[in-house]
């Protein structure tokens, strides 16, 4: 009697010792600074992928869809990539004021990098974020699959390997200029806010205003004006000045300024009639499978989704089936992630090019009507 209860002990013990055999490190789970481990599962998980997104700024609610898109991803795949179970821990780059925090969007790289499970990370809001966070993620090999961040040289400057869903800065300008051209204008006038993204994005648009054909003009009267920057408290005056270097013609704002709720706010009726350019596709205009995972997230978390949260879930897609595909090591993870063509995804068909951008980046006109953003038309 006594031996067959020792071997049902025995038995017992090599059951939890396999359960918990899952361990990465054989330790539990511990990002400093970042939220528990999501897993509901038994034990723990061999990989591990974690989010890097300001989760305490005035976009919070946006980010949080974002995590809670990324959770019910990762549930609806029974928290698993082939034959590797997976785990995901959610980390926040907000600083004292609200914004992200450079020295905390380095510090999240780096935790992220010392955990040997962690294969990739979805992130950031900011693309400064994201440029201080690659030397740390490239150091270590990993991923970064990048749902929002539109700054065209992160990718371009081979920093690391940057797997990205939106449409850059400059397809962006490419996207105005042409719809500009397409509604008669000939000449333009561009500006910039005096910020850094503002310049940016100004010279980001009068690239592509050449290359359309528009010709750029400094003095009134123009056909339209462009208007690169971010929504701030000397917006109104910056709009207003816009306007007059091309009176009764069409305005352009940059995706900056956005969203529309936010800029009717700060500068009232001045950007009435103003065309705003951003990347991605709005929720209502998504396919078979996005509209199917819209309401799969209302019925789950009780709520509509965000545009953003559709962008996060289709990072989490990308990311586990590359460790499905692979040896579950970073590299292979990251080669595998920038090798995927996917089919009718949640934000449509597309794969990625050579610098890790996608081959399908919509972009969306809203024409700003009082508070609210009256969608014209999607251009790719």
């Amino acid at each position: 009697m006594k031996r067959i209860v020792v071997v049902l002990l025995a038995l017992a013990l090599a059951g939890l010792a396999s359960a918990a055999g899952n361990k990465p490190g054989g330790r539990p789970v511990v990002l400093p600074g970042c939220d528990g481990l999501y897993y509901e599962r038994t034990g723990f998980p061999q990989r591990l992928i974690v989010s890097d997104l300001p989760l305490e700024v005035s976009a919070h609610t946006a980010m949080h869809q974002m995590t809670q898109a990324i959770k019910l991803t990762l549930k609806d795949r029974g928290f698993r990539a082939g034959r590797f179970s997976v785990g995901y821990v959610s980390c926040d780059d907000s600083g004292p004021a609200g914004t992200w925090s450079a020295k905390r969007c380095v510090e999240n790289a780096r935790i992220a990098a010392r955990h040997s499970a962690v294969v990739g990370v979805i992130g950031t809001l900011d693309s400064g974020c994201a440029r201080v966070e690659l030397p740390v993620l490239a150091a270590a090999n990993l991923v970064l699959v990048s749902p929002l961040n539109t700054a065209t040289d992160l990718t371009r400057r081979r920093r690391a390997q940057v797997a990205r869903l939106s449409a850059s800065d400059d397809v962006q300008a490419q996207a105005a200029a042409r719809f500009l051209r397409r509604a008669g204008a000939r000449t333009i006038a561009v500006r910039s806010d005096g910020t850094r993204r503002g310049d940016l994005y100004r010279a980001a648009f009068a690239r592509a205003a050449r290359h359309t054909g528009l010709w750029i003009v400094r003095h009134p009267p123009a056909d339209a004006a462009y208007l690169g920057g971010v929504l701030s408290g000397s917006s109104r005056q910056d709009i207003l000045r816009a306007r007059r270097l091309a009176p009764g013609g069409l305005l352009a704002l940059s995706a900056g300024y956005g969203p529309v709720a936010q800029l009717a706010g700060v500068v009232g009726t001045a950007a009435e009639g103003a065309y705003l350019f951003v990347a991605g596709i709005p929720v209502e205009h998504l396919g078979k499978s996005g509209r199917s995972f819209v309401l799969h997230f209302e019925r789950a978390i009780g709520t509509a989704p965000h545009p953003y949260a559709i962008y996060a879930a289709q990072s989490s897609d990308l990311l586990l089936d590359a460790i499905a595909s692979s040896n579950g090591k970073r590299a292979a993870v990251g080669r595998d992630v920038l090798a995927a063509k996917v089919s009718r995804g949640l934000i449509g068909s597309f794969s990625l090019d050579a610098n890790g951008d996608p081959t399908f980046a919509p972009v969306t006109v809203f024409r700003v009507h009082g508070r609210a953003a009256q969608f014209v038309r999607i251009v790719d």
